[in-house]
């Protein structure tokens, strides 16, 4: 079997059932797509403070077989071959499964529900800063595209969350959406916060990806007056 590990200096501590109460760092599997990813991504990791081994691997089957016999904190598959490597597997409660997603591709609510996925991590944020937020955020429990309760957060958001997040997704600024509503900055501030909470995003471009891949249209709930102004 192909595959290319490489362990920090410091061991990873023996494990309790929650990330957060196990360790601040963890072990990381990756199915890379190409040569390109799997000789360049296991040096990028371990450059990642939060990553304390990496095992890399180039074929569905070889990660189906490095899943079954070892135990990792975060596997990251790409969203096309999920299929093919959890498929009929059974799931334990390790590692976390993160899909990997292009520009373009979506992760529907109900394939994350389907293989029990922590969440996603973009094509884009595959470098030193976005990978350590994005495990620092599974650490804390925060994943970047839960998956639970992605169907129900329209019926989790205010009206005004909803108005709020249609314009957020027009890209206007919090002073633009102020004038917009006719409401305050605080106001504005205040709804953007709780969309942050509901979302489990750590900023405004994340709810806006967010709820793109999770298929939500608030502008169809936005009053006429509101969708007609113009940025």
């Amino acid at each position: 079997m192909s595959a290319i590990t490489l362990e920090a200096a410091q061991p990873i501590p023996a494990s309790p059932s929650s990330l957060r109460a196990r360790c601040t760092r963890l072990s990381v599997f990756w199915l890379a797509e190409d040569e390109v990813s799997f000789y360049g991504l296991p040096p990028l990791l371990m450059k990642v403070s939060n990553v304390a081994g990496v095992a890399v691997v180039r074929s569905c089957a070889e990660a189906r077989l490095l899943l079954a016999g070892e135990d990792f904190d975060v596997a990251v598959i790409p969203l096309a071959v999920l299929p093919d490597v959890l498929g009929g597997r059974p799931r334990r409660a390790r590692p976390q499964i993160l899909a990997m997603v292009r520009q373009g591709e979506e992760l529907a609510p109900c394939v994350a529900q389907r293989y029990g996925l922590a969440g996603c991590l973009l094509w884009d944020e595959i470098n030193v800063a976005g990978l350590s937020g994005t495990f620092d955020r599974l650490l804390r429990g925060d994943a970047p595209v839960p998956s639970r309760g992605g169907p129900d957060l329209p019926g989790r958001l205010t009206e005004r969350e909803h108005m709020v997040l249609a314009l957020l997704l027009r890209g206007m600024s919090n002073h633009q959406i102020a004038r917009s509503m006719g409401i305050s900055i605080h106001g504005v501030k205040r709804h953007i916060s709780n969309l942050l909470v509901k979302f489990n995003c750590s900023n405004r471009t994340e709810v806006a990806l967010v709820a793109q891949r999770l298929g939500l249209d608030p502008a169809a709930r936005t009053p006429r007056h509101l969708s007609s102004t113009g940025t």
